[in-house]
């Protein structure tokens, strides 16, 4: 049983190394994004007359369907909630779920077989026993981590450009475009992570998906309270018919103010997150300035009465 153990921890080892070596090589010559996904039904049907290497989709497939193995062992739910992080993320990608699931819940198992392996049969370091015993929860946290941080900055970005999008979009729907027309043209010019988001509610709305469903999946995808509240403001505006102009009019004002609040609220932070700095940086500084030369006196003066 102890030797079918370690036969076990080698193989696993020796695949995950393999399996991530040949990622970059899968996620290249797969779909990205799913606004990128719509396109590539185009893409695909153009160049259907071309055919790819054969040894190349069969690696791809091979490893595709070893990553999807873990998403269809673990629970449907736990699945569906890390599908909803990864998108407010900005990651969309079907492959990005499957690496993100082995991740967390295969990598762990692989350091742990690794370190049972290596300690049990070589004598290796301690530092290197440290190292491997610290990628245990390592690669289990690290993924959480990393989405949070992902998304809390993509939530951050869309704060800031919000604004400037609804200050253009305000401008060309009294100009005269429709809303539709307008959205494109924003989508068109506004930088960042926001302007793919519209661009992808554009697609979704070619495609046939109404207006209102569209304008909710963009609010599943950025979870922004802001820009909840502008979608929310649009949905009952196509409802009840209220003119659109005279809401964005509304909205766009309201966010100035509330980005406005936002500067002010982290100009009154600033003084408070200075003070460890100072007292941690600068004060000890400033104290061997003004005190080094009164002590250095006070120590000569001491020798001097000693002898």
């Amino acid at each position: 049983m102890f030797l079918y153990l370690i036969i076990i921890s080698v193989f696993i080892t020796v695949f995950s190394i393999i399996l991530f070596l040949f990622m970059p090589k899968i996620h290249k010559s797969m779909p990205g994004k799913d606004l990128s996904r719509l396109d590539n039904y185009v893409v695909s049907a153009r160049n259907q007359n071309l055919k790819p290497s054969a040894i190349k989709d069969s690696f791809s497939a091979i490893f595709s369907k070893i990553l999807s193995l873990a998403r269809r062992v673990l629970p449907k739910n736990l699945v569906e909630s890390v599908k909803g992080r990864l998108e407010l993320a900005g990651i969309q990608e079907v492959l990005r779920i499957d690496v993100f699931l082995a991740i967390k819940f295969f990598m762990p198992f692989v350091f742990l077989f690794a370190s049972l392996f290596f300690m049990l049969f070589f004598s290796i370091p301690t530092i290197l026993k440290l190292f491997f015993v610290i990628m245990i929860p390592f690669t289990y946290i690290f993924p959480d981590f990393y989405l949070r941080s992902k998304t809390a900055k993509r939530q951050d970005e869309i704060k800031r450009t919000l604004p400037n999008a609804l200050d253009l979009l305000t401008i060309s729907v009294e100009a005269g475009l429709g809303f539709d027309q307008a959205l494109i043209k924003v989508a068109n010019n506004i930088k960042g992570c926001l302007g793919p988001e519209f661009k992808r509610t554009i697609k979704e709305m070619e495609i046939g998906v109404s207006r209102k469903d569209a304008l909710r999946n963009l609010s599943k995808r950025t979870d922004v309270q802001e820009l909840n509240t502008f979608i929310f403001s649009i949905i009952q505006a196509d409802i009840f018919g209220i003119s659109i102009g005279k809401v964005l009019r509304v909205q766009a004002a309201e966010m100035r103010i509330k980005r406005r609040q936002l500067a002010e609220e982290k100009g009154m932070k600033a003084p408070v997150k200075l003070v460890f700095p100072t007292i941690l940086f600068l004060f000890p500084a400033l104290m061997v300035i003004v005190l080094g030369p009164a002590a250095l006196r006070i120590w000569d003066t001491l020798q001097l009465l000693m002898k």
